[in-house]
């Protein structure tokens, strides 16, 4: 039996939002963290929480596809610490940075990105 705070509307459209992105990551192979960001974020979602919640996702996604790639021994492993590192390092700063900045300053910035991302991706 699912708890009744589980199934708030606010939940399921979260749920709706996650299942949308992810359909169109599928079908073109990247998006899912621009969509589902811009969408959360125009939801009115503190950008604290949108990167968090989004970035927790990406981890099975990533990890999944991370395991496809090991399998079909598509590799560098001279590249993976070193990406590794710096990607770890890039994703603390950038959290830090989050969480010091007020939301309604860096907000409108990461709209601006996200429709840069957005045309990037319709381009390609």
């Amino acid at each position: 039996m699912i708890p009744d705070v589980m199934l708030t509307s606010d939940f399921l459209v979260y749920v709706l939002i996650g299942f949308a992105a992810q359909i169109i990551d599928g079908a073109l192979g990247m998006a899912y963290g621009t969509l589902s960001t811009a969408v959360l974020l125009s939801a009115g979602v503190p950008p604290v929480s949108v990167s968090a919640s989004v970035h927790t996702a990406q981890i099975f996604t990533t990890g999944m596809s991370g395991l496809s790639h090991i399998i079909f021994k598509n590799v560098n492993w001279r590249l993976l610490l070193p990406l590794a590192i710096f990607g770890a390092a890039g994703g603390i700063v950038g959290a830090q940075f989050l969480i010091n900045v007020n939301a309604a300053v860096i907000k409108p910035v990461i709209l601006l990105y996200l429709a840069f991302l957005g045309f990037y991706i319709l381009w390609k």
